[in-house]
């Protein structure tokens, strides 16, 4: 018998054999073929960098607004080594000292090291490298803070410096054969005022994001004198090109995967009050609930009652894609409270499941200069500040 064949070692490059630096066009496509080895199926490599380079394209990414950092051989910029993306964000920030404030944040996605150069501490020494250049008031570039979704567990990424919170989610699973699930939501051209909810375009979005956005501030201003000062608290802000960039991503995988467009963005109530927004996830095969919004001033058992219909438009969204499951990320008073009276009202058609995540797109924070985050309170911790 032969003997097993092993694994060639990783190659060794020391940290000062590696330049830092912001990827060129040309690098950024070699390091989407790179990581599009691990992350495109089911998509082909090819579709996997259109979708990137679509990506890159929208309102959110394009003119800096995505920056692409890679490490490379001093000799060789052609090899990729390891490399991340950093996208910029606003955020809102309530201190006991400052109160109230936006501020500029980001976002660190696609953490990838070449598999060559793997266990030599390269994504560490990278991004190292991305904090202190996300730091630096000289380069024009310093932010207040910084979330990352980790998919490797929680132990690594606090080792740089990074403070995981907690994630818990609720999963509606449908029943894989029920035709009978009575959940088709209506026709978003029904003007009927006793139309449970109208369904949402990517423009229909948009001034609702406006809307959004000033009720966060709002609702920041309150948070703030009913804390007396003794919190800090965090929210990216739900803003339409942050929206517009998870529906870019949306459209482009369902064309390129089944040739359908994507019509239906999410769903608001008939008095507008409440309002849900969405996202077909064909690859792990979830309809996952971008955000789900209510009007503070509402009671309890109204604000129950519309996240209610809006669960329902989302269960009738994912079946009408052949999608098994909805998931919400960081679920609300009302809308664990919708789920429960989803998951008695309908039975064996649909199971409900509340967790935590806990092997994947773990969210974490960080912020500027590695402050301690103990005290901080991350508000509105849905999937749309995602990416």
């Amino acid at each position: 018998m032969s003997p097993p064949k092993t694994q060639a070692p990783p190659d060794h490059i020391p940290f000062n054999d590696v330049v830092f630096a912001e990827a060129t066009p040309q690098q950024r496509v070699l390091c989407w073929e790179l990581n599009g080895a691990s992350w495109a199926p089911p998509m082909t490599l090819e579709q996997y960098v259109g979708r990137e380079t679509t990506l890159s394209q929208t309102a959110l990414s394009a003119n800096g607004g995505t920056k692409y950092w890679i490490l490379h051989p001093k000799d060789d910029p052609t090899t990729i080594v390891s490399a991340c993306e950093v996208t910029s964000k606003r955020a809102l920030i309530s201190e006991p000292t400052t109160g109230t404030r936006e501020v500029a944040a980001y976002s660190i996605a696609s953490v990838f090291t070449n598999p060559r150069f793997r266990e030599r501490g390269m994504a560490g020494h990278l991004l190292r490298q991305v904090q202190a250049h996300v730091d630096d008031d000289a380069a024009g570039a310093a932010t207040e803070c910084g979330a990352l979704y980790s998919d490797i567990g929680r132990a690594y990424y606090t080792r740089l410096g990074w403070k995981d919170f907690r994630s818990p989610q609720v999963l509606f699973t449908l029943a894989a054969a029920d035709d009978d699930l009575a959940i088709t939501p209506p026709s978003r051209d029904d003007d009927d005022d006793d139309v449970p909810v109208a369904l949402l375009t990517a423009e229909q979005v948009a001034p609702l994001c406006e809307k959004d956005v000033a009720a966060v501030r709002e609702a920041f201003g309150r948070h703030h004198a009913q804390d007396a000062g003794n919190k800090t608290r965090v929210a990216f802000l739900p803003t339409a090109e942050q929206l517009a960039w998870h529906f870019a991503r949306d459209s482009y995988v369902c064309q390129t995967m089944l040739g359908r467009e994507v019509v239906h963005r999410g769903a608001a109530t008939a008095d507008g009050a409440a309002w849900i927004y969405w996202d077909h996830d064909l690859r792990e095969k979830k309809l996952k609930v971008l955000r789900i919004v209510t009007r503070g001033g509402d009671g309890v058992e109204k604000r129950r009652g519309d996240v209610g219909k809006l669960l329902r438009a989302a269960l009738g969204e994912a079946k009408e894609w052949g999608l098994p499951k909805v998931l919400v990320w960081s679920p609300a008073v009302e809308v664990t409270a919708a789920a429960t009276e989803l998951w008695r009202e309908l039975g064996p058609k649909v199971q409900v499941a509340f967790e935590e995540r806990e092997d994947g797109s773990i969210p974490s924070l960080r912020w500027r200069g590695g402050k301690a985050l103990d005290d901080v309170v991350w508000e509105c911790n849905e999937y749309y500040a995602w990416c």
